[in-house]
């Protein structure tokens, strides 16, 4: 399995399910969006247009990220002006991929009705590779020990943004675990979505 395998099983494969008469339903925005039936002769290019978005997402959560690293640790009013370029940059940079993940779905037959959360979650756990589980299990336990870690850190430092990250390593850390042990169990009890 290349590296585009393994950036389509933990971003892009979930987006993709298959309906009840075999059809492919195209979900652009996951759990918060409907699903639209994927005609298989446009499958091929919308799943790579897909994938440079998830991946320009990726890249993008990463600078911001890294810009608000060092918009807090900027002196004095420096800080003001980073924080305006930052929601300056968050808004268009968001609304660019939201905008051309919308793009993917014109001219589709939307689906009716909506998938419950607890069935989407499923099914994109059934759309994975069985080592993405083990993957996300290891990877939760390990956010979870540096959560720990960061916690006792900050508290000791009384760097309260070093506790807030912890707490969100913390919810990070929680779901990747729960999620990679939920596949382990349907995986082994054969359970497969609705």
């Amino acid at each position: 399995m290349g590296l585009t395998g393994i950036f389509d099983s933990l971003y892009v494969d979930q987006l993709f399910q298959k309906n009840e008469q075999g059809e492919t339903v195209f979900y652009p925005f996951g759990l918060m969006g409907r699903g639209y039936v994927l005609p298989a002769e446009l499958e091929t290019s919308v799943r790579r247009s897909m994938r440079l978005l998830m991946l320009v997402s990726l890249v993008v959560g990463v600078c911001l990220g890294l810009l608000v690293l060092r918009i807090v640790n900027s002196p004095g009013t420096a800080q003001l002006e980073g924080w305006t370029v930052f929601g300056g940059l968050s808004v268009l940079l968001i609304g660019l991929i939201v905008y051309f993940q919308s793009r993917l779905a014109i001219g589709l037959e939307p689906v009716a009705g909506r998938v419950p959360a607890s069935e989407w979650l499923r099914r994109g756990r059934s759309a994975r590779a069985a080592w993405t589980y083990w993957a996300s299990v290891v990877g939760g336990v390990l956010v979870l020990l540096l959560a720990a870690a960061g916690t006792a850190l900050g508290l000791e430092d009384g760097d309260s943004w070093g506790v807030l990250a912890s707490l969100f390593l913390l919810m990070l850390g929680v779901a990747l675990t729960w999620d990679g042990a939920m596949g382990l169990i349907e995986r082994s009890k054969g359970v497969t979505p609705e």
